[in-house]
This record gives C-alpha cells, structure tokens and sequence, in this order.
C-alpha cells in the first residue's frame, strides 16, 4: 500500500478535546488487517493531538490513530471524500511494527468524517 494523506474535518461523536483540535491532517502509513475486518489503518498525525481523560487521570499527547471505514462497503484510499470513519488513539507504540492489528493497543475515541489530501492542507 502506498501512503497518502487524509484530514479529519468534523467529529460526530467524541470528546470534547478532539473536536477542538480539528482539523487533524495524517498520513496513512499502512494497513492492518485485524480479527474481524482487513481493512484497518495506521496514520501518523502531523501534529499530535491531546488525549484527556479525567476520569482515569490521563492526559497524553497522541502521535498515532487507527481508522477503518464506519459503513461496510466503504473504502479509504486515496480518493475518499467525507468518508465516515471510526477514530482509534494508539495507545502502544508498538502496533507501528505490527502486521496484526491488536484492539488492546488501540482506545476507540470517535466517529469523524475524513478526505483525502493530494497533499498537505490542498484537496
């Protein structure tokens, strides 16, 4: 798979924090097939956002999310536009070697709209 650049423009359903760092621009780096689908992606942030949680005490800044397509038959590659995506934070580095996707890496945030970039900040 060849990387291409995507930017998160809207979030539906999500913490408050994500909404107000929009918008975010990644690059999609690869694809991790997980248990139940193929078609999960790693994409490195341009800039990273802050991950608060008040609850559990946490307040980390995220480099990493994973996305996937939120209706089936949807694609992201290079050509998607407002494509509806689950969000993921990357919680352990580590799945930026992986082949596999691994859930207990990963902390499901949000559902947000994406486009992909010819490249950065142009559509």
């Amino acid at each position: 798979m060849k990387s291409f650049n995507i930017e998160i423009s809207n979030v539906e359903k999500g913490p408050k924090e994500l909404m107000l760092q929009l918008p975010i621009q990644a690059e999609v780096v690869k694809q991790l097939p997980g248990k139940d689908r193929p078609d999960y992606f790693l994409a490195k942030l341009e800039s990273p956002v802050l991950w608060v949680d008040k609850a559990r005490g946490i307040n980390l800044e995220i480099s990493y999310m994973v996305i996937c397509s939120k209706f089936k038959g949807q694609k992201i590659d290079n050509g998607m536009k407002d494509l509806k995506i689950a969000i993921a934070y990357v919680i352990d580095d580590s799945i930026i070697n992986d082949n596999l996707l691994s859930l207990k890496k990963l902390k499901y945030v949000a559902i947000g709209d994406a486009t992909a970039l010819k490249k950065w900040g142009i559509f």
